[in-house]
């Protein structure tokens, strides 16, 4: 995003102990939280697209109780909207992944059930 440098490289969620998907929108954002079998821990949640929602989804997963670099999070890359929440989150020692809107609308259909964020799903 911008001038952050990004991997794109394929990323094994079931190395990590949490999988978050994030909705990016204007105004506010989606998230929600599973386990690598797709289990869902934190239901879907919003939050204002602002640094007051970062600080309230980093307290959501710090409750998790593993260390940041044990939760993978994808956002859906949409435009400059998730740049500033993709940044907050990189500092913080999350592993973060950008998704092609055509990865998460894929990832969405068969798991709505598990994971009910419009369009954005979390990462495969």
């Amino acid at each position: 995003m911008g001038q952050t440098e990004t991997s794109s490289s394929p990323v094994d969620a079931s190395s990590f102990q949490y999988v978050v998907g994030i909705d990016i929108g204007s105004q506010t954002c989606s998230f929600c939280t599973l386990k690598p079998d797709k289990s869902q821990v934190i239901k879907p949640t919003k939050f204002p697209n602002a640094l007051s929602g970062f600080t309230f989804l980093h307290e959501k997963l710090e409750r998790l109780g593993v260390a940041p670099n044990q939760v993978l999070i994808g956002l859906e890359a949409t435009s400059r909207y998730g740049e500033n929440l993709y940044r907050f989150l990189e500092s913080q020692g999350y592993q973060v992944c950008l998704l092609h809107p055509r990865q998460t609308h894929q990832f969405a259909r068969p798991h709505r059930a598990d994971c009910h964020l419009s369009g954005a799903g979390a990462p495969a």
